[in-house]
């Protein structure tokens, strides 16, 4: 019996605009967005408080139509 696996979505990554939730502006940061949808990508700091982007709000992301 052998199990096959669902290949990846691909993964794009771009710039987008988060908000901070600890020194509550929006900062620009790297966004990983495939079909389901956009999350902040792991690891990010906050670039005024230095604060973890993980729990941040995507603010603005441009796209093209």
């Amino acid at each position: 019996m052998t199990t096959q696996t669902q290949p990846q979505a691909p993964q794009i990554e771009s710039k987008a605009f988060v908000y901070c939730p600890i020194c509550t502006h929006t900062v620009e940061g790297t966004v990983v967005s495939n079909r389901k949808g956009a999350k902040v990508k792991p690891g990010q700091k906050c670039s005024r408080c230095l604060a973890s982007l993980d729990a941040g709000y995507i603010m603005r992301l441009d796209r093209a139509a």
